[in-house]
């Protein structure tokens, strides 16, 4: 029987690390800390292992020394002039831990500095980069863990009465799979003949024609798997138009 990894919330974290909500925001920014999951809720979620590591007295002054670090110097700013320091941890590029990371801390940094006291001036990069380190960070804690992240599948866009509508293919597929399609397109606010239509378009495989017959759900064939959908050519005259559906994800499940 195995067991899920534990994992620390935000609140915990901080208790934990002893920073302040401020103090964990700059961590994230340039990428020290970064969480790995997400409760139900959507909260973010840490990987206990990590923190208690990160909890440890040389770690923390690593961590304050990174709130704090000033490239000009190469130590952190809060140490006064002529002061003797020393690294806490011996890193290749402390406090940070790889020529990316630094490379991204030294930008940050520059310009956080240079616009004070006013906010990074780039929120969009920055909320990129924090993407990415989450990612990262949330595929290295799968893999030593073992936890198999659910199949991405990305959606089509349907016109519905004017509003466009976002949905997978493996949730219009399962919507074909259990009721007629006559219902099924009912619930789309299309008609049957549309939402055939729409799956022969994006190659998801629908029930025969008396597949709903068989009293016994046990008797129907099972719900077959979705082909992959490979990236087109607009070039080859193909606009990924079909009477109220626009669009296709080329990196389709």
């Amino acid at each position: 029987m195995t067991t899920d990894p534990p994992l620390y919330d935000e609140q915990e974290l901080l208790e934990r690390l002893q920073l302040k909500g401020y103090e964990l925001d700059g961590l994230l920014n340039v990428g020290i800390i970064a969480p790995v999951a997400g409760d139900p809720s959507g909260h973010p979620r840490y990987c206990a292992e990590t923190v208690d590591h990160l909890a440890a007295p040389q770690q923390r002054i690593r961590l304050s020394d990174a709130l704090w670090w000033d490239f000009d110097l190469n130590r952190p700013g809060y140490v006064p002039d002529g002061a003797p320091w020393a690294r806490a941890v011996d890193l290749p590029f402390y406090p940070f831990d790889d020529k990316e990371q630094q490379s991204w801390a030294r930008r940050y940094y520059k310009l956080k500095k240079a616009c004070a006291p006013f906010p990074y001036p780039y929120p969009e990069r920055l909320a990129r980069y924090r993407s990415r380190m989450e990612d990262r960070a949330t595929k290295a804690f799968e893999l030593k863990h073992g936890i198999k992240p659910p199949p991405k599948t990305r959606g089509v866009d349907v016109s519905i009465r004017g509003t466009q509508v976002k949905i997978s293919r493996a949730k219009l597929r399962d919507l074909v799979w259990s009721k007629t399609m006559i219902r099924a397109g009912a619930d789309l606010g299309i008609t049957e003949t549309a939402l055939r239509h729409l799956c022969k378009r994006y190659m998801i495989p629908m029930p025969t024609r008396g597949h709903f017959n068989h009293k016994d759900p046990k008797k129907r064939p099972p719900k077959p798997k979705l082909m992959k959908i490979l990236r087109r050519n607009p070039r080859d005259g193909d606009d990924y138009r079909f009477g109220s559906v626009e669009g296709v994800s080329p990196y389709d499940n």
